[in-house]
């Protein structure tokens, strides 16, 4: 009896062992189908260009399937709700931005946690956020823009992509460091916000680089500041909010991956390795810095501590300001 015993227990270590290298192929395999990177804007915009660049990017240099699904509307909520509630397999990813850092404090009800329900994977590139004013504005730099809204207090007016969005934060963030008041207008999109700038329906508009590179060769809009420590690459001769004096005016859309909460360690681990190499390609980098974003590195800590951080800097900032959606 106990001989038997003896010989079925080896068998089963025998067995177990032969079955490891199997189970090691199988986690090996990921992914062994397409992944999807949702994006929770309408094609075109910064995010979508930044994803499927990032799409495309992993495709090639790991030889498997990546594509991008836009599901836009509710401030990006969708597209986020649909990717924490996905299978936590890796196989759903959300093209994430700063966007998720703001809509904690503006939809305090969803039925998901934006922050909490997702589990980062990277921030890979940044593209900070630029002052550009009317060309018949005065002011040549952000002190003297600074300067002008204190003599004329709620005259100016800054333009926005709507309630809570992205440039209604920067706005909102300049008069808090500045101590100053503007007028918020908002618009349906950063489209309308960039033709009124253009038209002098608006004087001020602080957005990423990208909304307003091609606009700036038209002599009707000027840029003032970088809200940013460091000057930008496209941008080399705009100086920083910080050489200006005010090195709190620091703003920035940033760009990363996002996975359901629960993912395994292992597909978190993969995808911010291929991430890594493919932020040091030389035709990425160059991409990004076209697009003016400047690529970054932040492991899954690094990331999750950045976007916990934002999310407490927005919403006291949203709070103090009292920003509403309707």
């Amino acid at each position: 009896m106990n001989h038997s015993l003896s010989s079925l227990s080896r068998r089963s270590v025998v067995i177990g062992l032969s079955a490891l290298p199997l189970l090691g192929h199988a986690q090996a395999a990921y992914p062994s189908k397409p992944v999807t990177l949702v994006v929770g804007y309408a094609p075109g915009g910064t995010t979508d260009i930044v994803a499927r660049m990032a799409a495309q990017a992993l495709s090639t240099a790991t030889g498997k399937t990546f594509i991008v699904e836009n599901k836009g509307g509710g401030s990006t909520t969708i597209a986020t709700g649909h990717v924490a509630k996905a299978p936590a397999d890796g196989y759903t990813l959300l093209a994430n931005e700063m966007t998720q850092t703001i809509v904690p404090s503006l939809f305090p009800k969803l039925s998901f946690d934006p922050i909490k329900d997702l589990a980062p994977v990277t921030v890979f590139a940044e593209a900070p956020y630029v002052l550009v004013v009317n060309s018949n504005v005065p002011a040549k730099n952000l002190r003297e823009l600074v300067e002008l809204a204190k003599a004329q207090p709620g005259k100016l007016n800054f333009a926005s992509g709507g309630a809570g969005s992205g440039p209604h934060i920067a706005g909102e963030l300049l008069k808090a460091v500045a101590g100053i008041e503007m007028t918020h207008v908002a618009y349906k999109g950063s489209g309308p916000a960039v033709q009124d700038l253009l038209g002098g329906q608006v004087e001020v508009l602080i957005t990423a680089a990208p909304t307003v590179s091609a606009q700036l060769a038209s002599g009707r809009m000027r840029p003032l500041a970088v809200a940013h420590t460091k000057r930008l690459s496209s941008l080399p001769n705009v100086p920083t909010a910080a050489e200006a004096g005010f090195p709190e005016f620091r703003i920035a859309n940033w760009f990363g991956l996002a996975a359901p909460k629960g993912t395994p360690p292992d597909v978190i681990a993969y995808l911010h390795a291929e991430v890594q190499k493919m932020i040091k390609r030389p035709d990425v980098r160059e991409k990004l810095l076209a697009a003016g974003a400047e690529p970054v590195s932040m492991t899954p800590q690094e990331a999750a501590r950045h976007i916990e951080m934002e999310a407490r800097r927005w919403g006291e900032l949203i709070h103090k300001a009292g920003i509403k959606v309707d």
